[in-house]
């Protein structure tokens, strides 16, 4: 998957989402937090990334407007 420049913070989960090959995700929030796991359900403003690195049995709600970078691995 190649990431573009142009995508809005949905669109862009929404591909990771679909894309099988897509394992876990960082995403970087400003104040410099991370949070690392799996895509889960996308709306208009946020999107939740589950199962978290750490805390298997925890979701986070991530803003998209207060993502910073977001990190996948795209090639093997």
């Amino acid at each position: 998957m190649d990431l573009q420049p142009h995508d809005h913070p949905k669109s862009l989960f929404d591909r990771l989402a679909a894309d099988e090959r897509t394992g876990r995700v960082t995403v970087r929030m400003r104040g410099g937090a991370e949070v690392t796991g799996k895509i889960g359900p996308t709306g208009n403003h946020a999107v939740i990334i589950k199962a978290l690195t750490g805390k298997e049995f925890f979701d986070a709600y991530v803003r998209y407007d207060s993502i910073t970078c977001v990190e996948v691995q795209t090639r093997s």
